[in-house]
């Protein structure tokens, strides 16, 4: 076995190949970092793709979803710290030796992101087309443009981030109630906060990534899918039916948890969770680590 990484680089994916070959290349170039592709469903093309990349595959034979798929590769990363990206943020050059520079015991580290504007651009997301899609992106212009902004930090907390380890098993990942994905983000990281003692959060602006902005979850073809809109709905239904309130925290900010300290989170609801789960999804089916690209 190879020495272990300090970083393991968690990319999910179930149906994006087209921006997974532009992501995963830059990824793939980075020291000390390990690449796990959570694969979520057995997906022929994107197996073939992968075949011969440097790359370990955590892979469900039927799709269940983001979350799960997550924590599935997670609990395969060797490094100490894990970094979680979606297939659809490509990184600019530099992005590991600025989130290294800024990582410790208790802190997350999130990376800067710019969007085309297919979807509103939230702050602290900015607002930069370098190519609407996989075709037109313009690869050799964002990293020129990126190399340009001066280094600078401020608190924050958004995908992609660098967490030690040890801090995601102890809240334990992702809520796979949230399953396929939507509304998961603010439950993580208001239960981060809620440690004792809580995390920095911290967002580096020297860690850039092209975002297509949910190029890879929520469009169907040009447009927001039916399905993801549904999905989206049941997610926030699923944090309400959790904590008993809405979050209150913008995009991007960091939590403030006082007004939630003394709130008990409740138990996954049978019917509109779990149930709920293995109608859209189906039975659970098999996983498999597999090393060097899957061969």
């Amino acid at each position: 076995m190879t020495a272990r990484p300090s970083i393991s680089v968690i990319i999910p994916t179930f149906r994006a190949l087209e921006y997974l070959t532009l992501s995963l290349p830059e990824f793939l170039k980075a020291p000390d970092c390990e690449v796990i592709i959570a694969l979520d469903g057995d997906n022929a093309a994107c197996r073939a793709y992968l075949r011969d990349l440097p790359v370990r595959v955590s892979v469900t034979r039927r799709r269940q979803g983001v979350c799960t798929a997550t924590n599935l590769a997670v609990a395969a990363a060797r490094g100490a710290y894990l970094f979680l990206c979606n297939d659809d943020m490509v990184p600019a050059p530099g992005w590991d030796e600025a989130v290294r520079g800024s990582a410790g015991a208790n802190r997350i580290v999130s990376g800067c992101c710019w969007e085309p504007g297919l979807i509103e651009v939230p702050p602290p997301h900015a607002r930069r087309d370098f190519g609407r899609d996989a075709a037109t992106f313009r690869r050799d212009e964002f990293f020129a443009a990126a190399r340009c902004e001066p280094a600078a930090s401020e608190p924050g907390i958004n995908y992609p981030f660098l967490i030690p380890k040890a801090l995601w098993d102890r809240v334990g990942g992702l809520d796979q109630r949230f399953d396929p994905g939507s509304a998961s983000d603010p439950d993580l990281f208001i239960r981060l906060r809620l440690l004792e003692p809580p995390p920095d959060m911290v967002r580096t602006m020297r860690s850039i990534f092209y975002h297509f902005a949910s190029r890879s979850s929520s469009f169907a073809g040009s447009r927001i899918s039916l399905s993801w809109k549904f999905h989206r709905r049941h997610g926030r239904y699923m944090f309400r039916r959790k904590w008993g309130r809405m979050w209150s925290h913008a995009f991007g900010e960091v939590p403030d948890v006082g007004a939630w300290r003394d709130l008990a989170p409740s138990r996954e609801p049978l019917v509109t969770g779990r149930l709920w789960r293995s109608i859209i999804f189906g039975p659970a089916g098999g996983h498999d680590v597999l090393e060097r690209g899957g061969k």
